[in-house]
């Protein structure tokens, strides 16, 4: 609720239906009146003294007076967060017509200074609270859309650069990061930023920003709201006025990102002069996508340390990089009985690269082993952490892809088919190879064991490469 001591009221409206000593009541009841003279623009008035709650003076509720308050209602956006109370010289009529016109509440005249007082408190506290709950739902929904983004998203970069690109948008950020580093670090690595989504691995030395040190070394969040004041840049601000360097930074962000316990990057905000002021409710949003990101690194991890195990337990094919066919075997029937026991779905892809024996057989067979580890490495790179991929015959890859539908699985290899066409392959001298897909959505009422998704796929595999320009099949289901 708004002190009363900091109300501000724009007296206007008619002179002569204005009460004798209003504006002096007003002012001994606490609160700050401007008044706007007869002639003046009332949203000029407005504008220049930017009051909490106009009180319009009106002689009643005649047409005339009704079609101002209207139109003071209707006139531009910023009115309808600007509450409107309306003093009437008439009665008790003319007061519910002024609030049926439009008005946010009616007193009449005499006016009572401390019942007024009373109303504008109540009334923008009301309109706080509404505002609150606005700001919450904006919030809440801002991270849904954000999450439901993120999790389209296959790649680490690509989650990084959906992050700072909606919260530098939410936010109306100058500039927004992400920044991989360590406590102790000189240098840091910046992955995405929201002002130029070009820029995906770049060096940058820490000492040119004294948060992000300062949020590594004591774990914290970093909030500065005057970086032009704030002795964390002075040293900063010395070579800005010896290199004569025009800095227009206002308030600078950095919220640290744990993995395992440990900082391992920095979640990087900052705003120019003329930006909007980052509310505690925008420092929470950002703190809550930079713990989102926490998780993709965590992620990035896991997977990482997943294949190093792979490759030492002679798990992975040498060619491609991919999963072997022996560790597909127990990978889906991991996946089949998570599923079947805890009612969950996923999807079997088998995928084929078209005409690749005439390849092999036109540019030979290390060309065709290029081409299949180019393929391999792609497929690696545009995987989700929770998905699987195995070379499953000479020109054969099988994925499983956990929570995913029929739907998703489509998508995800019509997204690999684009990734893949603008792959350069250097020994098909600008062409590019294509897939065919067999895909198999469990539940199916056929899989009843996990040998049963694979012979459907290979079954639906055969019916994709007939299947004309598109070459992605789907194993029916009652469900699809």
């Amino acid at each position: 609720m708004t002190e009363t001591s900091h109300i501000r009221v724009l007296l206007a409206g008619d002179a002569a239906a204005r009460p004798a000593g209003l504006s002096r009541a007003l002012a001994q009841a606490g609160l700050v009146v401007d008044e706007a003279p007869p002639e003046t623009d009332i949203q000029a008035a407005a504008e220049a003294s930017t009051p909490d709650v106009v009180l319009l003076c009106v002689a009643g509720a005649g047409q005339a007076d009704l079609a101002r308050v209207r139109q003071l209602r209707e006139s531009v956006q910023q009115w309808s967060e600007l509450p409107l109370v309306a003093v009437s010289t008439d009665g008790p009529d003319a007061r519910r017509d002024l609030l049926a016109g439009g008005a946010d509440d009616a007193v009449g005249a005499p006016v009572d200074a401390g019942e007024l007082r009373a109303r504008l408190e109540r009334l923008l506290g009301r309109r706080a609270e509404v505002r609150e709950l606005r700001e919450t739902l904006r919030s809440r929904e801002l991270l849904f859309d954000i999450f439901q983004e993120v999790s389209a998203a296959l790649r680490a970069e690509e989650i990084f650069q959906t992050l700072v690109q909606r919260v530098g948008q939410a936010l109306s950020l100058s500039h927004c990061s992400f920044v991989l580093t360590s406590p102790g670090a000189d240098h840091g690595r910046v992955v995405a930023v929201y002002e130029n989504p070009s820029v995906r691995d770049m060096r940058v030395e820490l000492s040119r920003y004294p948060e992000i040190q300062e949020a590594l070394r004591t774990e914290r969040p970093v909030v500065i709201p005057d970086v032009q004041g704030h002795p964390l840049f002075a040293g900063l601000r010395d070579k800005w006025d010896a290199q004569a360097v025009e800095v227009h930074i206002r308030a600078a962000v950095a919220l640290p990102v744990f993995v395992q316990g440990t900082p391992a990057g920095v979640f990087f905000l900052r705003t120019r002069e003329g930006d909007p002021d980052l509310s505690s409710r925008d420092i929470a949003l950002a703190d809550t996508i930079a713990r989102a990101a926490a998780k993709v690194l965590e992620n990035e991890e896991r997977r990482a340390a997943i294949f190093r195990r792979q490759l030492n337990a002679g798990a992975l094919d040498v060619l491609t990089g991919c999963a072997s066919l022996d560790a597909l075997d127990r990978r889906l029937r991991e996946e089949y009985e998570r599923a079947r026991r805890y009612r969950l779905r996923f999807c079997l892809v088998l995928l084929d690269v078209d005409q690749f024996r005439t390849m092999n057989d036109r540019l030979g067979a290390q060309a065709g082993d290029r081409i299949l580890a180019d393929l391999g490495q792609l497929l690696q790179r545009e995987l989700r952490s929770p998905d699987f991929v195995a070379r499953y015959g000479g020109d054969e890859f099988a994925l499983v892809l956990p929570e995913t539908d029929a739907r998703g699985a489509r998508k995800f290899v019509q997204r690999l088919d684009a990734v893949v066409g603008k792959h350069a392959f250097p020994d098909l001298g600008g062409e590019h190879p294509s897939f065919s897909a067999g895909v198999v959505p469990y539940p199916h009422p056929e899989a009843l064991r996990p040998e049963d998704l694979l012979a459907l796929a290979d079954a639906t595999l055969a019916k994709a490469k007939g299947a004309g320009d598109d070459r992605i099949a789907i194993a029916f289901t009652p469900a699809t």
